[in-house]
């Protein structure tokens, strides 16, 4: 037990065991880089992804290592662009795509080609068209924050925060800082995941997440090891923590 009186279980139990996830929900990571944002966001999908109910992920960073290896380890194929190019060597749809447009670096040049690309993976998720074909799907967006303010897709994702539920698309975000967490991916999500922030104005922006204590949030995730992190499911207002 936490001091907040919270259980704590093992990252396996809680992958393997305590995480539910129905088609639809939103989820929503928030933690500081090199905390296991990406590496438990895989773990998770992994254990949903399939041909019946596939999944996206959007890749903004121009290299990740730990992409590179669940898209291998889940069978997720890599694609430059969307919607992805049937081929004949590869007719089966796999159980999740890893779209990763090419960078340039150059900001001028990357930032409206990446737009444009993870722009209409958004819509075919949210409508459930193309690839997709109306089945149940997750989508991934590792750097919410920069595909929102830097691409400029924040009207697209706050549509689908508010509207995809009910057309069992789910919405995944991460966040490295609490204060770059807009309110929809608070109010919105079904489930949150919280690592330790060091800073103190940025923990107040837990007071933002409703249907739970804001000072119990705050005190639980201050007091978390380097890779522990706070779980809640708003659903029933179950709350844990989860060593690495």
């Amino acid at each position: 037990m936490t001091a907040t009186g919270l259980h704590i279980f093992s990252r396996d139990e809680f992958v393997q065991r305590r995480f539910r996830y129905r088609p639809g929900e939103h989820v929503t990571m928030v933690g500081p880089t090199g905390c296991g944002k990406t590496w438990l966001a895989y773990q998770l999908i992994g254990q949903y992804a399939s041909t019946r109910w596939p999944a996206v992920s959007l890749m903004k960073k121009p290299r990740d290592p730990v992409t590179n290896m669940y898209a291998r380890r889940l069978k997720f194929r890599i694609v430059p662009t969307w919607p992805p190019v049937w081929s004949p060597w590869k007719p089966q749809d796999p159980p999740g795509w890893v779209v990763w447009p090419r960078t340039k670096f150059d900001p001028d040049l990357d930032r409206p080609y990446k737009a444009n690309i993870f722009r209409k993976a958004l819509m075919n998720a949210y409508r459930g068209n193309g690839v997709f074909r109306k089945r149940p799907r997750i989508i991934y967006v590792d750097d919410a924050y920069g595909i929102a303010i830097i691409l400029d897709l924040d009207d697209e994702l706050i549509e689908m925060w508010t509207e995809a539920r009910t057309m069992e698309c789910g919405l995944w975000t991460g966040f490295q800082k609490p204060s770059h967490v807009p309110l929809w991916a608070y109010s919105q999500a079904e489930h949150l995941i919280l690592f330790n922030d060091p800073d103190k104005r940025s923990r107040e922006r837990f007071a933002e997440i409703g249907g739970v204590d804001p000072v119990t949030v705050r005190d639980t995730v201050m007091q978390l090891d380097a890779h522990q992190f706070m779980y809640i499911r708003r659903d029933g207002r179950r709350m844990c923590v989860v060593d690495a």
